[in-house]
């Protein structure tokens, strides 16, 4: 067995303590805490930068779930597996890791200070290890993560500061973007593998378009948020409630309403957009006129 793949040394590092110290640690990469974090730092921060972080990160995710159901690889034995939440998905590559470094990586970036670099290696190294440490995935998997999220950081930097495509994206509009963006996404979910417990995300690949729909709308401008820091942070975390309501109701509510199978796909497409403009446009609104009265 390729050292890559051999669990075998994993089980004699585990202690109690440890157990539930990366158990929490890779709570940080599951998309409940990655959505919510990204709501609550595109109301408290700047939403230029979470925005950026959020289309990055949904991108990467969606070039994760895709890699993985092209290759299929399986993910370590069950017996060294601690996680129970990792449900049918596919080892390679680690989705945990490629995510970590685009968004810790991306933020880090945006900071541009030592401190939030070392803090990113930071996270990025513990969630890593956090998937070997519970069994769920292998070295090969965690590095095949790495690198490829290494490549999606590099890459969107590259692109958002880019003159020639900037220029291009100004030439051709916000609803031009928004029309290819979409006709990507329908080639996307098109010829998405999809097999058993193994559909195209689509609910997150319209949140994809409803950051970008929802940018255009606040006509790229900063959200701003009345009254002392306090003030800042208690409607920052409210309008995160209400991120975590709209999603569990434009998630669940295909499932609630037994829609057919054969309208599932663009329905969970079209809330997955809903859920994002009512978030980072609607939300933003409502402040905004509650704090002129």
């Amino acid at each position: 067995m390729s050292i890559m793949n051999d669990m075998s040394w994993v089980p004699a590092l585990r202690t109690p303590f440890l157990n539930g110290f990366f158990d929490a640690v890779t709570l940080i990469g599951y998309p409940l805490f990655l959505i919510l974090f990204l709501a609550f730092g595109y109301f408290f921060f700047r939403s230029k930068s979470f925005y950026h972080a959020a289309v990055l990160l949904i991108g990467a995710g969606l070039l994760n779930s895709l890699l993985k159901d092209i290759y299929q690889d399986p993910r370590p034995a069950a017996e060294f597996a601690l996680d129970p939440r990792t449900g049918h998905s596919y080892g390679w590559p680690s989705g945990h890791a490629q995510i970590a470094v685009v968004l810790w990586g991306f933020l880090a970036y945006e900071i541009g200070q030592k401190w939030a670099r070392f803090a990113a290696v930071i996270i990025i190294a513990l969630i890593c290890a956090s998937r070997i440490y519970l069994g769920v995935h292998d070295v090969g998997d965690v590095l095949g993560g790495l690198l490829i999220g290494t490549a999606c950081l590099v890459f969107y930097i590259w692109a958002i500061n880019h003159q020639g495509l900037r220029a291009l994206a100004m030439q051709i509009g916000d609803r031009g973007v928004l029309f290819g963006l979409l006709a990507v996404h329908i080639i996307y979910i098109a010829f998405y593998p999809s097999h058993t417990h193994h559909e195209a995300p689509a609910w997150f690949v319209g949140t994809m378009l409803g950051w970008v729909a929802a940018r255009s709308l606040m006509r790229h401008q900063e959200v701003e948020l009345p009254g002392p820091i306090v003030v800042q942070f208690l409607i920052a975390s409210f309008a995160t409630a209400i991120a975590f309501g709209l999603m569990l109701a434009t998630t669940r509510l295909p499932a609630s309403l037994a829609i057919d199978e054969q309208i599932a796909m663009p329905v969970n497409y079209a809330l997955g957009v809903v859920y994002v403009l009512l978030l980072s446009w609607g939300v933003p609104r409502l402040i905004g006129l509650f704090s002129r009265r």
